[in-house]
């Protein structure tokens, strides 16, 4: 499931306590390709060996993965320019997430309320 909500990190994390769910924001600002997105969010995620990895490997490890806890919510904001530079990896980010999350107690929510996100409906109107 996917929503637009504008949360900020700390509110996000709020929530996310009040749920009783293990929250993970990302922000990808600035990110303009498949690896620089992995080497962003390995960094942020504290898990600086799999900069240079593959998105399946890294997803592998935060979502699916022995170390990956259950109840997970991921916030990815800062998406728009990632979209902007490669609209199909920006897609393809989007739905490996989600088809991971599909097997776990997990879920992605896209951030910002600022730009739409072509193939997500309920992010496609601007």
């Amino acid at each position: 499931m996917r929503w637009r909500v504008n949360f900020t990190e700390s509110g996000f994390k709020g929530e996310t306590n009040l749920a009783g769910w293990d929250g993970l924001w990302l922000d990808t600002s600035h990110v303009k390709s498949t690896q620089d997105f992995v080497d962003v969010v390995a960094i942020q995620t504290s898990n600086s060996n799999f900069v240079g990895r593959t998105i399946e490997e890294l997803i592998e490890k935060l979502v699916v993965g022995e170390d990956a806890v259950g109840g997970l919510c991921i916030a990815w904001s800062g998406w728009q320019d990632l979209l902007k530079a490669l609209p199909q990896a920006a897609q393809d980010l989007a739905d490996s997430l989600d088809l991971a999350c599909q097997d776990k107690s997990a879920v992605v929510l896209v951030c910002d309320t600022v730009g739409s996100f072509p193939g997500i409906s309920e992010l496609a109107q601007g």
